[in-house]
């Protein structure tokens, strides 16, 4: 091995040895162990990346598109997990490489850069420590191979749809909501210069389309290495649903999983309940979950969706009154921390992950038991183009709303067991168009607290009841 390092970079075992050596340790025992002084920028967001490259495995910054790894292949990649709730979760996408419009449409998958970068990754997981991000500590050293399970048959098809558009001439439309797990995420400092116009725009290959497009680099999206994550650390067990259903080609996933769970449209609970020999309660929150489950040939009703999480795809159950499809609740998402959504961005937002593709499942009821209620029929959506600009507007409104203090809460007198209820100055549901802002606590003392340190029940989005509504009558 060469002298100047501590491993054989001419071994997959080798390196995989070495690396393992970082769990437990923190950021700030690396820097105490390394050669010469590291000088901190505290406004450089790959940081760590960069201490874990040069100062543990000897990588120093170049612009090979090689993979990291060169002698064996495997490209080096550094996670960081956040603490959300009870889990630890991934907190940003994972960039693979740069996006070069001129040679990508003169590529295939199986000889293309993304691919190269992308055959064997060595991902190092870490927990982010925001206060100082020397304690942040490494937990876990994984080597993925894209070759092992079904994640290729995804990707592919992403990297395909990507080089499809760069070659008509549309680059400058690119945008992360076009795709599944890997996405075309804006790249470069961003911004406008001075002159009012977009930073790093670059000419398209087609030199006779005149309008120039972003920056962009291949980057695996934060749903895709959350999946990953916990499948690692947890001991719940993942189905595919590209297995069960035998799916060759992804343009068949969503009709595949609809043509199955359709089949039983018109069904009661009970009756499904019946023919997958369930013992489901009347109260179970998890009916529909189970039912679906069972639908597309799962063994376990207790296994999660891979696909579904690696995706991003939430499923969510809409209760509706039979005579005029009306939900009988608004759609609700995990609650946030307004501390953290008063600082995010919309492209970057944990919200615009959350929506990006979500699976219907109505539920018609004629009344409480599973007798009378029944399945309509599922679909899936994601917002289009006007739909999303509509909730990024929506979204900014109350992120201004909550940076202007409208979470502070008053006291208004009733006849509860707490004698008062709280009210906001939020704005209600009646205001907005798709979604909005709500209590989402287990009870009033689930709280949080404003950038203010304002004290209110922990707040969620919701899609609005009249939106779904509508959006229902158009799904037939």
């Amino acid at each position: 091995m060469p002298k100047s390092l501590k491993y054989d970079d001419s071994s997959l075992e080798s390196i995989v040895n070495y690396a393992s050596k970082l769990v437990g340790k923190s950021i700030d025992d690396i820097l105490k162990t390394a050669s010469s002084d590291f000088v901190v920028n505290s406004k450089n967001k790959g940081l760590i990346g960069i201490i874990l490259e040069e100062y543990y495995f000897g990588i120093k910054a170049n612009s090979s598109p090689k993979p990291d790894f060169e002698k064996v292949g495997v490209e080096l990649k550094i996670i960081p997990l956040i603490q959300q709730k009870k889990a630890l979760v991934v907190k940003e996408r994972t960039k693979i490489c740069s996006i070069n419009y001129t040679t990508l449409v003169d590529e295939s998958w199986n000889s293309s850069h993304a691919k190269e970068k992308l055959n064997k990754i060595l991902f190092i997981y870490y927990l982010y420590d925001k206060t100082d991000f020397q304690k942040s500590k490494i937990l876990k050293v994984d080597l993925w191979e894209l070759s092992k399970g079904n994640s290729e048959l995804l990707i592919q098809n992403d990297w395909e749809n990507i080089q499809k558009k760069v070659i008509e001439g549309f680059a400058h439309t690119l945008s992360e909501s076009d795709s599944e797990v890997l996405a075309a995420s804006r790249s470069g400092s961003g911004g406008k210069n001075k002159a009012g116009k977009l930073r790093d725009l670059v000419p398209q290959a087609n030199k006779n389309i005149e309008k120039e497009a972003l920056k962009r680099a291949f980057s695996l999206k934060q749903s895709f290495t959350n999946q990953r994550w916990k499948e690692l650390e947890s001991v719940q067990k993942y189905e595919s649903i590209i297995d069960s259903l035998q799916i060759t080609n992804f343009d068949s996933f969503e009709s595949k999983v609809l043509a199955k769970i359709n089949e039983y449209e018109k069904k009661s609970i009970q009756e499904l309940s019946d023919i997958f020999e369930l013992n489901i309660k009347t109260q179970s929150k998890n009916q529909i979950a189970t039912i679906i489950k069972k639908s597309i040939g799962f063994l376990s009703v207790k296994s999660k969706i891979k696909e579904f999480e690696q995706l991003g795809i939430s499923v969510k159950t809409l209760k509706l009154r039979q005579s005029d499809m009306r939900p009988l609740e608004s759609v609700s998402f995990p609650s946030m921390d307004l501390r953290e959504f008063s600082y995010e961005t919309w492209e970057n937002s944990v919200f615009r992950e959350m929506i990006s593709k979500i699976l219907f499942v109505p539920v018609y009821h004629n009344g409480n038991s599973l007798e009378e209620k029944y399945l309509g029929k599922s679909f899936f959506w994601s917002p289009t183009p006007q739909e999303e600009l509509i909730i990024a507007a929506e979204w900014k409104e109350y992120q201004n709303e909550v940076l202007n203090g409208n979470c502070r809460v008053r006291k208004i007198s009733n006849k509860s067991k707490r004698g008062y209820k709280e009210v906001s100055s939020l704005s209600k549901e009646s205001a907005t168009t798709i979604i909005h802002m709500r209590p989402h606590g287990r009870d009033s003392d689930d709280r949080d607290e404003d950038i203010f340190a304002n004290s209110i029940v922990k707040q969620s989005f919701w899609l609005n009841k009249n939106f779904i509504q509508n959006l229902l009558k158009t799904k037939g």
